[in-house]
């Protein structure tokens, strides 16, 4: 984030919020409000402090401070790594209303298009991949975001990893679960070049609206260019819902755009909600498919990814086939059904890559063994004489009939091994629970055996770690190898204050050392707050 310098001297600075956050300098400042870097006592921890402008609701907005509320609370519920943590929120004495969110050092995706124009195709399909992630996750809870725009999308380094993204701003969301909209009649809210065509009718919106918003930032990764951009607001509304965008190739020529990319990106901007990919899931295991028909490197949580596969109601990596169909300008079809041939040439995009040269190696292969056949066939035939040889002739001494022999048993190296995968279970302190799909194991430590399709390398599992007394801790892990381990580090509960800490009914035990988890069973949503929010 980039510092606003301040006209005269800011009251806030110096001063102590509700006793925990003391103001240290202005980071930025909006119609809205202002946000602040800040230290929190008595951990020591730097925050970023959004505050409400005193002077900003009134008789335009009067439910702006409720509003400003909702947002709060339906962002503590999200700890998808890929979206800003929200540590705390309230209102002082003197009306002051904030929101403590973690501290994010690096540019918005808004400023970085300004600088580069646009993306090569493997980063912008990267970015667009860990806003799949975080936005299925709120999806999954009931809340969509409806204003998603390159400057809610910020790109921060972490580790050797130069675009991580956050998604911020969740403040037109809408909570699925309780119907409650706090979008004012009348007042117009989102950002006109992202919006989908039924939000700008007004009518009943859902998470496909974000659909098509990834869609209008994916587009303009790759071209540099939105697209619909007209000189005033209400032209461009009337784009979105009335004109198709311009192809993309014809935009940027010189970009080199994948078709099947292009297709999947107008897929996400179908004017229909019909139309368009159905959920993040899809879109995601869509844009996969695409990088890896395309030789592009596709991310892999293992051990260290933070922007890896992250379920929450939803599934662990096991996504339904989706193939896609047509061309770029329109027509594009999804079929998520499994069943029957992919069209277009294109295969399910969810399977592993294929090397397109091995079938081709392989005809090659089978061609020649077929030739060498021949020839030793017909040699053999040709060489056969009228008369029998005196030496290969002469019958030898059958042995009386016995029982057939027992067949020989396969050896060892002949015989197919099964996928098999040990997994340790650890906690600190030991003696939590920990749940995978719909089956809880332990306590721990304890020791899971995973054989065939559970062994599988490059599936994704989430592991939910419970324990009396402790903040939940929830990770999630790539099998690769032999063995998979698996640590959690426990905080006490007392760090978390009471009115936050979620208790759940006790849940059926599992202490078995073999398990085989259902992967057709949906995963749990995700509940309680991050271990490690940085």
């Amino acid at each position: 984030m980039s510092a606003s310098s301040a006209k005269g001297p800011d009251p806030l600075i110096g001063r102590v919020v509700n006793d925990r956050f003391r103001i240290v300098s202005l980071i930025a400042r909006g119609g809205m409000g202002k946000v602040y870097r800040a230290e929190q006592s008595p951990l020591g921890r730097e925050v970023a402090l959004k505050v409400l402008n005193p002077n900003y609701s009134g008789d335009q907005d009067p439910e702006f401070h409720k509003r400003f509320f909702l947002e709060a609370s339906i962002c503590a519920k999200l700890t998808h790594p890929n979206t800003v943590t929200i540590f705390d929120y309230g209102r002082t004495d003197d009306d002051i209303y904030y929101i403590a969110m973690e501290l994010l050092e690096g540019r918005t995706l808004h400023r970085a298009l300004r600088d580069e124009t646009r993306l090569p195709a493997e980063r912008a399909m990267h970015i667009a991949r860990q806003m799949c992630r975080s936005l299925r996750e709120a999806h999954a809870l009931g809340v969509i975001h409806r204003d998603l725009k390159p400057a809610n999308i910020f790109l921060v380094r972490h580790g050797d990893e130069k675009d991580f993204v956050k998604v911020l701003d969740f403040g037109l969301v809408k909570d699925l679960d309780t119907g409650e909209d706090l979008t004012q009649t009348g007042l117009f809210m989102g950002s006109p070049k992202y919006m989908a065509p039924e939000q700008i009718r007004g009518e009943r919106v859902d998470a496909r609206c974000d659909i098509y918003a990834l869609g209008v930032i994916l587009y303009e990764m790759l071209t540099g260019k939105v697209p619909f951009d007209r000189p005033n607001s209400v032209n461009i509304l009337m784009a979105h819902v009335h004109e198709q965008p311009p192809l993309m190739a014809d935009l940027a020529p010189d970009a080199g755009i994948e078709p099947l990319l292009e297709q999947v990106v107008m897929k996400c901007m179908a004017k229909k909600v019909e139309d368009r990919f159905a959920s993040m899931d899809e879109v995601l295991v869509a844009l996969k498919g695409v990088a890896q028909q395309s030789g592009l490197a596709v991310s892999r949580s293992g051990e260290m990814g933070l922007s890896s596969e992250f379920a929450a109601g939803g599934s662990t990596g096991a996504f339904a086939a989706v193939r896609i169909s047509g061309d770029a300008s329109g027509g594009v079809s999804v079929s998520s059904s499994g069943e029957g041939p992919a069209l277009s040439g294109l295969a399910d995009l969810d399977q592993p890559f294929e090397d397109p040269n091995r079938k081709g190696k392989a005809m090659l292969f089978v061609g020649a063994a077929l030739v060498v056949a021949a020839v030793v066939g017909g040699w053999m035939a040709l060489r056969q004489p009228d008369a029998p040889d005196p030496v290969t002739s002469v019958p030898e001494p059958q042995p009386p009939p016995e029982t057939p022999p027992e067949p020989d048993r396969p050896t060892t190296s002949d015989t197919p091994q099964r996928p098999r995968v040990v997994v340790n279970l650890r906690s600190d302190p030991p003696g939590a629970m920990v749940q995978i799909g719909d089956v809880e194991h332990g306590p721990t430590p304890t020791q899971l055996e995973w054989l065939d399709a559970d062994a599988t390398p490059g599936r994704e599992v989430t592991f939910q770690f419970h324990l009396d007394d402790y903040r939940d801790f929830t990770v999630t892990r790539t099998v690769v190898g032999a063995t998979l381990d698996v640590d959690a580090r426990l905080e006490p509960a007392a760090a978390t204050p009471a009115s936050m800490v979620i208790r759940r009914p006790p849940r059926p035990r599992t202490t078995t050392m073999t398990t085989s988890m259902d992967t057709s069973s949906p995963s749990l949503g995700v509940k309680g707050y991050k271990n490690e929010p940085y």
